[in-house]
């Protein structure tokens, strides 16, 4: 299979008012994947995806996984990544979406550190598991699902609390994060720029300083962090600062202004232009548009081709 590096996607999901994670379940989600779809892609959410059955392989960052039936795929927000079909064959994925930053918020309401540790170790990477390797996390995602396919009584309160056991879950893989990471060279090299725009993207950054977080030189980083992340650190930063502006559009009543300086852009032409290029549509376009708030995925793109049909 060709390497799919030629661009990668940043794709925008809203989880519908009032429900505590975005569900795409059903035979919908019965298809060839990859089909038509050579290049990776990002989200704004973390994704978590349940294989019933087919085959084919996965794509996280540089890495590629085998997938098969009751495979988990586990993608935080920043992670390159994209799921394949053996060629002329379907599979059978759901997916859900959530929000764990705002988990993790409500959880440790009153402590203004942990939540952000714990976030940065839940989103540290991605993983491909086995549910019969890890059954636990398996009943919780299966779970999950099942309470929103079906909304019997009180199925907010029961996937809240799935999604807090999912959270542990998590974290328990990422005690093992170590080893994974040396597994993905250019993933783990290049963790401490992706920590340092999360935490700066509002103010300048230089490469330099991304470099730095790295402890690398600026040329050795630029070259390591195009081929762990399919594109330029500079094209990343703008990406971050877009899908923080996407939330602060949708989510506060903040005007362009105020969502240019708190997104870190230097003029309002300078985030009008940088928006226009990877969402396809003007800020103010894009904050009025009714599918935005019916949690329909907008297919939103880095590069001049449209995404996924």
């Amino acid at each position: 299979m060709a390497k799919q590096r030629e661009r990668v996607e940043f794709r925008y999901y809203e989880i519908p008012e009032d429900e505590p994670v975005l569900a795409l379940l059903g035979e919908d989600w019965i298809r060839e994947y990859g089909k038509h779809i050579k290049y990776l892609h990002f989200h704004n959410l973390m994704e978590i995806g349940y294989c019933h059955w087919g085959t084919g392989e996965v794509i996280l960052g540089q890495e590629r996984i085998p997938f098969s039936r009751g495979s988990l795929m586990i993608v935080p927000p920043r992670l390159p990544h994209t799921t394949n079909s053996d060629e002329g064959t379907k599979g059978f994925w759901e997916w859900m979406y959530i929000d764990f930053q705002k988990i993790i918020s409500d959880v440790y309401r009153n402590d203004s550190i942990l939540p952000k540790n714990i976030l940065k170790r839940i989103h540290r990477t991605g993983y491909l598991l086995s549910g019969d390797e890890n059954p636990i996390l398996a009943g919780l995602i299966s779970g999950i699902m099942n309470e929103t396919q079906y909304k019997k009584p009180y199925y907010k309160e029961s996937i809240k609390g799935l999604l807090r056991a999912c959270m542990v879950e998590l974290l328990r893989l990422s005690d093992g994060e170590e080893h994974i990471m040396r597994s993905r060279t250019n993933t783990a090299m290049i963790a401490g720029a992706l920590d340092y725009v999360a935490d700066y993207y509002a103010g300048e950054i230089k490469i330099r300083s991304m470099a730095e977080a790295c402890s690398m030189s600026e040329s050795h980083f630029r070259r390591v962090f195009e081929e762990g992340m399919n594109m330029k650190p500079g094209d990343y930063i703008n990406l971050v600062r877009i899908q923080n502006a996407c939330e602060l559009l949708k989510k506060t009543d903040k005007s362009m202004e105020e969502v240019t300086i708190a997104a870190g852009f230097a003029s309002i032409s300078a985030f009008n232009r940088n928006f226009r290029k990877i969402m396809n549509s003007s800020p103010y376009q894009w904050k009025k548009s009714a599918e935005n708030y019916e949690g329909k995925l907008l297919y939103c793109r880095i590069s001049a081709q449209k995404g996924w049909e």
